[in-house]
């Protein structure tokens, strides 16, 4: 019944005794001849009322693109707002902080929500905040941990009923506070057997914004063993800005055979803590595939980065990274188990046995030709030991066996605007990658094990695109590739009719090519129609990494709609 009178109250207040309100409708149908079909619709209303508001959202999925089938009401909302006071009641989002003890998102690419259930109170005047927080959530992950895997839909839920406060303060510059967080949370085992876990979170924040730098610095511990600490600083100067982070996130220890298991392991951090990764999240096709998993369970590294102009038309930006674990482990074969020998460290190492990643970037951004020529080139370097499958010492001698990522790619991004309506766009992304199993072992030379056919990847995607302002805008993806795993090339592929122009020119065994029509049917509809093939690969975003399957000889159309 309570549900029931949230959902006619939070109907009333968006549908009944509106003054302004406005919405949105998406729908997405895919099929292809690899069974990756999905139906997906999203209708969202919102609505104002004197110092009310309202938001409600249904979904019909089934099922979605990634994520569990459903259909009814999804989400809803109700604000009210007066003077220093705010409440709201339904589904909330908020964040704290930097994010390391609260950050609620939703991003549905990922089918990534930590957003809760429950109630939120804000009051704030010219020096203080205070928040209280108090509701429920239920968490689905993906895991083979448990029965009914599948890389589409999350087969394991955690429910979590969670509530805390925080109170900052602010003068002049200064920003400062402090938080508290409780989590109930209800473990399933891998048979389904629930544990009660409870948690306990209490950080702190400061933060000074002046007008030629910023400095910031978050700390939270959880329970007797956890913490987290992320400290950031930028200076900003004749149009220039260098700055750095720095995250030490340390709130469990787990060998590298339980490293991802959070079925059997109940400690550790949790999913609503989604805190900065302190490396740069790349939107470019090639990069984003090889972007680094961050492990907020046991990471320490920092980034440092330069930004700015080298002439009027154009920008340098220079980011480095680098990362690692905090402790070195190794297999003992008495107790069979791995073990935690070394001692903790406050910066990020470059033994492999640390799983260290390394990145740098470098971007050249400008406009050529009056500004109609605009230009992106980028350079990048990689090198990430994702997993130690040995470590063992017997005497002086070590074994040592992991499974690393070395690449170098090149970005670029060119547009050209023809006239007031025309306009042409150009991306072409090289890369070499090479992925697999290192061994060292004394007196002995183990060669190099690629997980491709071939020792060395060599990928290349490129888009050629043409608009017509506002109405329309085509655009043909081709995504190559000379290697990949035995079981991908080995594979019967559907070759589309795309590709089999293509294979004309070049074999196209390894080439995923696809068109896509967008149409603004109106300055409030717009139409978007692909068919081809979309190859698989990571896809991440707000830390959290997913493997999309591919799409192989298929359509997908698109429909949004405002209103």
């Amino acid at each position: 019944m309570h549900t029931i009178r949230c959902i006619v109250c939070c109907f009333l207040i968006t549908a009944v005794g509106i003054t302004q309100f406005s919405g949105s409708l998406s729908h997405s149908y895919g099929k292809s001849n690899n069974n990756f079909n999905f139906q997906e619709s999203f209708i969202d209303i919102n609505g104002n009322w004197n110092q009310w508001a309202g938001w409600i959202q249904f979904e019909i999925s089934n099922p979605p693109e990634l994520g569990r089938k459903f259909t009814g009401l999804r989400k809803f909302r109700i604000e009210y707002t007066k003077g220093p006071l705010s409440l709201q009641m339904g589904d909330i989002y908020t964040f704290w902080g930097r994010g390391l003890m609260v950050n609620m998102v939703e991003d549905q690419a990922v089918d990534l929500d930590t957003g809760i259930r429950g109630g939120l109170v804000n009051w704030t005047n010219n020096f203080l905040d205070l928040a209280l927080l108090s509701g429920s959530q239920k968490i689905w992950r993906l895991t083979n941990q448990v029965i009914d895997y599948d890389n589409r839909i999350p087969n394991y839920g955690v429910e979590n009923f969670l509530y805390g406060s925080r109170i900052s303060g602010h003068y002049k510059g200064w920003n400062g506070g402090v938080q508290v967080l409780k989590v109930e949370e209800d473990h399933p085992d891998a048979k389904g057997i629930i544990e009660k876990v409870d948690h306990l979170l209490m950080g702190a924040t400061l933060d000074y914004f002046g007008e030629n730098g910023d400095v910031g610095l978050e700390w939270v511990k959880k329970d007797s063993i956890g913490f987290g600490l992320f400290g950031n600083v930028n200076m900003y100067l004749w149009g220039w800005s260098l700055g750095g982070s720095y995250k030490n996130y340390h709130f469990a220890n787990l060998g590298p055979d339980h490293r991802w298991d959070f079925v059997n392991y109940a400690g550790g951090v949790l999913t609503i803590q989604q805190m900065p990764t302190v490396f740069k999240e790349h939107s470019t096709r090639l990069l984003s595939r090889i972007t680094h998993i961050i492990d907020y369970n046991d990471e320490v590294g920092f980034d440092i980065h330069l930004e700015g102009p080298i002439n009027p038309q154009s920008q340098l930006t220079l980011v480095y990274a680098q990362s690692s674990r905090h402790n070195e482990w190794v297999w003992n074969n008495k107790s069979i188990k791995w073990e935690m020998i070394s001692s903790s460290v406050n910066m990020p190492s470059s033994k492999n046995e640390l799983n260290p990643f390394k990145e740098f970037y470098a971007e050249l951004d400008g406009n050529l030709m009056n500004g109609n020529f605009h230009y992106t080139v980028g350079i990048g370097t990689t090198e990430d030991v994702i997993d130690l499958y040995l470590n063992r010492y017997t005497g002086s001698d070590q074994i040592l066996i992991y499974e690393a990522v070395s690449a170098q790619t090149f970005p670029t991004h060119f547009s050209y605007t023809l006239n007031t309506h025309y306009s042409l766009e150009v991306k072409y992304e090289y890369q070499e990658l090479k992925k697999g199993i290192h061994q060292y072992a004394p007196s002995t030379i183990v060669p190099f094990e690629s997980n491709f056919m071939k020792e060395t990847q060599y990928n290349r995607f490129m888009s050629i695109g043409v608009s017509r302002s506002p109405k329309w805008s085509a655009n043909l993806a081709i995504d190559m590739s000379s290697t990949d795993e035995k079981i991908i090339v080995e594979n019967d592929r559907d070759v589309n009719s795309i590709e089999k122009i293509l294979g004309k020119f070049w074999d196209t065994s390894l080439t995923w090519a696809s068109m896509e029509l967008a149409y603004n049917i109106s300055e409030n509809h717009r139409l978007t129609i692909m068919v081809g093939s979309q190859r698989g690969g990571v896809l991440c975003s707000n830390g959290v990494c997913r493997y999309i399957q591919p799409f192989e000889n298929g359509f997908k159309v698109g429909l949004v709609s405002l209103f």
